[in-house]
């Protein structure tokens, strides 16, 4: 995805981590709104699912924007992508009312866009991958709360399904979802430029 979106002499790539170290995740969307400082910008955070019960069927793909929780489901992926903030200070500690007031309404203010956002990247993968289409979803994901930009989470697949896991961790595939994440990205720039609410950039 990188690669891909680093061949556009109008884009700025920056990347949370480059390999397999952990970054808190109340810090990702943080870092992402800083490196972006006041140029526009958009924050795509990549991940893999997994069933909450051993043995279950589930697969496909999903995207998300921050929102409310909706239905069970969306409440249970928010619970496993936020389980890490157990052993993680919360940004609220120390934080004054007005901060996490003006905070609050920067992302209401991006909820919009990034539900556009989510949109385009669920038509791009699912034209790569094989699994079911599980739609865009809203949840109160810690990694995306502090991207103040148009932000998303994908989950790109099961890990928990066999036939899943064995995809994801096949090259081509990888190769194709990157690509597609890049495209989704592109479009976006192009329907929602600068000045629109929209933004040029990317992070991860």
């Amino acid at each position: 995805m990188a690669a891909e979106l680093r061949a556009s002499e109008d884009l700025e790539v920056v990347m949370i981590r480059e390999g397999d170290t952990f970054v808190p995740l109340w810090d990702r969307g943080a870092q992402a709104t800083s490196a972006k400082g006041e140029r526009h910008g958009v924050f795509v955070s990549i991940h893999a699912n997994s069933a909450a019960v051993r043995g279950s069927p589930a697969r496909g793909f999903e995207t998300y924007f921050l929102s409310e929780a909706r239905t069970e489901h969306e409440r249970r992926v928010a619970a496993i992508e936020n389980a890490p903030l157990g052993v993680e200070a919360a940004p609220e500690e120390g934080a004054g009312d007005l901060d996490l007031i003006l905070r609050e309404l920067k992302n209401l203010d991006q909820q919009h866009w990034s539900s556009l956002l989510a949109e385009m990247v669920q038509e791009e993968v699912g034209r790569v991958h094989p699994g079911p289409d599980r739609g865009v979803k809203q949840a109160p994901l810690a990694v995306i709360t502090n991207a103040i930009m148009p932000a998303v989470l994908v989950e790109i697949g099961y890990l928990s399904h066999p036939d899943e896991a064995k995809l994801l961790g096949e090259v081509a595939f990888q190769d194709e979802a990157g690509k597609a994440l890049a495209r989704a990205v592109k479009r976006f720039f192009q329907r929602y430029p600068p000045g629109s609410g929209g933004g040029s950039g990317a992070g991860r």
